[in-house]
Order: structure tokens, then C-alpha cells, then sequence
């Protein structure tokens, strides 16, 4: 009996000490939205790593929509994440407001530059959007990945949450716990 309550107190004590943090969801408009802490990652590398994660990089396609995110989700954040933006047809850099289209394809009807954005600044090609808490959370054209610090994900379903190694191990204790029992019974 005193094993099966060292076993059960220290399966409480794995639950909450090894149970893994999670990101965060915030949901409107039927989507849900969550940020990825990823200081330098690439454009390209958030895109394929919000696809992985079952979403896409965060398209913001109205008022409302650029609002719930620059309040609700990137209400305690810092920093410059990218969007699903991005620009074509810009080869010669002295276009930086033609072009621009979403990862998902909807029309690029909403914007919220901050002001002289885009610029493609100092000729860089700045063919990404970032959206920017030094801007008051307006959107950038970006190109200079050490401003960036992560990513926000939409996603048509909740994020993945990661089986904590918590239920593992309450279930392996269990089985110890009725296999010692019975090997007593014996």
C-alpha cells in the first residue's frame, strides 16, 4: 500500500512539474491565431513550419481582423512577426506597393502600412510582411531577418497540443501499480 502511494504522489508531482507549455489561442472570425517565438526564422521558414503546424502564416484582410490581432494576440508581445504577406513582380525594387498577395490567395483588399510603407528601405528587397510593435503593430515590407522575432499562425482548427509526458506515465504507473498487485496475489 505505501508503494502505490509513492507511485501515485510521484505521478502528481510528473504532472505538474512535466507537463509542456503550450502556445496560446486566440480565436475570431472562425480562425484561430497563435504566435511562434522564433528569433531570425526566415519567411519561407515560418511559412513551411505554420503549414507543418496544420495553418498558414496569419492573413489580415480587414479592419476588425488587423485589430483582434494587434490587440488580442500581440497584446504582450514585442518585437516584429512576419504575416502571410508577400510581393511579386517587384524585380526592379521601384514598386514596393504593387504586388502584394496572401499565402491563402484571397484578394488583397485591407492594409495597414505604417507611413512611407512600403519602402523597400535602403534598396533592400523587402518582399515580406512583417507586422511591427515599434510601428504601433503596422505593417512593414521586410527583408532583415534580425528584426524579426517569430511568427503568427491562422488556422481553420485549434493548434496542435502535444500529449504530455504527464498521461504517459500516469498510465505506465497504473499498470506497474495492477501488475505488482496481482504478481502479491499470487
Amino acid at each position: 500500500m505505501r508503494n502505490i502511494l509513492y507511485l501515485i504522489i510521484i505521478v502528481l508531482f510528473s504532472v505538474v512539474w512535466l507537463t509542456p507549455a503550450y502556445a496560446a489561442s486566440y480565436s475570431f472570425g472562425g480562425s484561430d491565431y497563435w504566435i511562434v517565438e522564433s528569433a531570425g526564422i526566415s519567411w519561407e521558414d515560418a511559412k513551411v513550419a505554420a503549414e507543418d503546424a496544420g495553418g498558414h502564416l496569419a492573413t489580415i484582410t480587414s479592419a476588425a481582423e488587423d485589430a483582434f490581432v494587434s490587440s488580442g494576440v500581440l497584446a504582450n508581445s514585442n518585437g516584429e512577426y512576419w504575416l502571410g504577406g508577400f510581393q511579386r513582380g517587384d524585380n526592379s525594387l521601384k514598386k514596393p506597393a504593387k504586388g502584394w498577395n496572401w499565402v491563402t490567395g484571397e484578394d488583397w483588399n485591407y492594409n495597414n502600412w505604417f507611413t512611407d510603407e512600403p519602402n523597400n528601405y535602403l534598396g533592400r528587397d523587402e518582399k515580406h510582411l512583417g507586422i511591427w510593435s515599434r510601428y504601433d503593430w503596422k505593417w512593414n515590407d521586410e527583408g532583415y531577418l534580425n528584426n524579426i522575432t517569430g511568427y503568427i499562425v491562422e488556422s481553420e482548427s485549434p493548434p496542435p497540443v502535444p500529449l504530455p509526458a504527464a498521461i504517459w506515465l500516469f498510465t505506465s504507473g497504473l499498470l506497474v501499480a495492477s501488475g505488482l498487485r496481482r504478481i502479491r496475489n499470487r
